[in-house]
């Protein structure tokens, strides 16, 4: 049976991205032709996308009513029941559009979707094969079946799946790369590295792919093969190009071309791996260089206590030196040797400012002061490639509350609910010390002072250990490589490490979270 036109119009206006005249036209449609269930379905797929549910329900039922056998009239009422919240029903709904095309992907996608929100891990990996048996191959069924299958402890099954998919085509990129992610999900890091290089071979411009590669080798500590993959980061990539449009060209210099030379350590990332990276610079100063720094305006007052600069500026600063420049994170490839000798960064505290937070966190309270954080980082939506770091707050404070004393939080931005939230799991005041990240000074200051400091990796685990102090450091899987795969850290002496579970699981590492007398505290007093 043929289409009516204006139906046909209103389709095309809601694949052009225009709902508001696809319901117009959908709606003229629907007056000319009433008996048309496709008239109706897209109005109702133009209400949906409007943001008006309840109408849009109403429009795909007269479209059921029409044609019961419309496989696409039955998904989109599960989507509209969705955003409703009715996950019972959408499920209903994308089961009978899964029973009514079973060639139809979205259907078996979503409701697999629904079930791995549920944790029904078995249906939920049914769903994302039968999605596959109609894509093979498509990446984001592949690594759902698959994380399904792991969560439903069945890796090995879900490994299969991968080799079954590169069987079929060893050159598929996106299987090649879903893999690799999936073997870091597993924490088969070495097979990581290679199903993440293979995938470059396949496709060199895909640009994540030499950082995947870098933090897989970086972990197992193949520093050579590391570095090569992580001179293609994106802060660099940027720099490059800044460089070159300026007419020169980015070379960082071996050790043996610094004597006598004056060279620019060029800050890049965030301020807690400035701190990390800075860890290197010293063998370059051994080497007879001349060190200035360029960075964050936050940052300088602490470089500059360092002593390894002749002179600090923030971005953009006029008076900085013509010098070799060199960015931070390119120092343990210059210099070489076994990184995990490099030397520890110290910055003294500023005695007014530790004056300043001991009144502060006597007024909060009894000792042992316990500093906490449980999220840094962005999040994958916002930048894929950044380090989101995060530990539900009741499972934190769950393990922080038989400590004892005072409890503030360290927390950049913490919200009113979760203070208050924090409060009532403690038992005890949440007090919020979060201004303390306001001014690095502060915070430096306030971390040294702290009897107990923990949470996950943040900017202010790398104030503690330039102060001399130690913290508990929770370490999410898979792990950032500054941390290693087990263990704690060469780089942070005296800071103890609990590692999340490759399930996800926390209560290994917070069960061992337990009270012992404050390390230092009588020196801190």
């Amino acid at each position: 049976m043929s289409i009516p036109a204006p139906v046909n119009e209103a389709f095309r206006l809601l694949q052009a991205g225009d709902p508001a005249r696809a319901l117009e036209a959908a709606r003229a449609a629907g007056r000319l032709h009433p008996a048309n269930a496709r008239a109706r379905l897209a109005e109702g797929i133009a209400l949906r996308m409007l943001g008006k549910l309840a109408p849009a329900r109403a429009a795909l039922a007269r479209a059921a009513v029409l044609d019961p056998r419309d496989h696409a009239a039955a998904y989109e009422n599960g989507v509209v029941l969705q955003l409703l919240g009715d996950v019972d029903g959408a499920l209903v709904s994308f089961e009978q559009a899964r029973a009514l095309n079973p060639g139809f992907f979205a259907a078996h996608f979503s409701a697999g979707s629904l079930y791995l929100d549920r944790h029904d891990w078995d249906r939920a990996a049914d769903r994302f094969r039968s999605a596959l048996a109609v894509e093979p191959g498509q990446p984001d069924a592949l690594a759902h079946v698959t994380r399904a299958l792991r969560l439903g402890g069945k890796s090995g099954e879900a490994d299969q799946v991968f080799v079954n998919a590169l069987a079929a085509d060893p050159n598929d990129f996106q299987v090649l790369r879903a893999f690799g992610q999936h073997s870091v999900a597993r924490g088969n890091f070495k097979r990581a590295a290679t199903l993440f290089t293979e995938a470059l071979r396949v496709n060199p411009g895909d640009e994540a792919l030499p950082t995947f590669i870098a933090q897989a080798e970086l972990l197992q500590g193949n520093w050579p093969a590391a570095w090569a993959a992580y001179r293609h980061r994106e802060t660099r990539r940027h720099f490059e190009q800044a460089i070159a449009a300026a007419g020169a060209t980015y070379r960082p210099p071996a050790l043996s071309q610094l004597q006598g030379r004056d060279v620019c350590l060029v800050a890049e990332q965030g301020l807690g791996d400035i701190l990390f990276f800075l860890r290197w610079a010293p063998a370059i100063s051994r080497a007879g260089a001349r060190l200035h720094f360029v960075g964050p305006q936050a940052l300088l007052p602490l470089v500059d206590r360092t002593g390894l600069f002749v002179s600090v500026h923030a971005f953009g600063d006029a008076r900085a030196p013509a010098a070799i420049p060199v960015l931070i994170a390119d120092l343990p490839a210059i210099t070489g040797g076994d990184p995990l000798a490099a030397a520890e960064l110290k910055i003294a505290p500023l005695p007014e400012r530790v004056t300043h937070w001991r009144g502060k966190l006597q007024q909060a309270g009894a000792r042992p002061w316990v500093g906490v954080t449980w999220r840094a980082g962005l999040a994958p939506a916002d930048s894929p490639l950044a380090l989101h770091k995060a530990i539900p707050l009741e499972e934190l404070l769950g393990a922080v509350r038989p400590l004892g004393g005072t409890v503030v939080a360290l927390q950049r931005n913490p919200t009113t609910q979760e203070l208050e939230a924090g409060t009532r799991m403690l038992g005890r005041p949440l007090h919020d010390f979060s201004a303390a990240n306001n001014d690095l000074e502060d915070a430096l200051a306030l971390v040294s002072l702290l009897d107990r400091h923990v949470g996950v990796s943040n900017t202010n685990m790398h104030l503690a250990a330039a102060a001399g102090a130690t913290a508990d450091v929770l370490v999410p899987f898979p792990p950032e490589w500054r941390w290693r795969i087990e263990g704690a850290s060469p780089w942070f002496a005296g800071f103890r490490v609990f590692r999340q579970r490759p399930d996800g699981d926390w209560s290994d590492a917070l069960g061992a979270i337990t009270p012992r007398p404050p390390a230092g505290s009588g020196s801190r007093a």
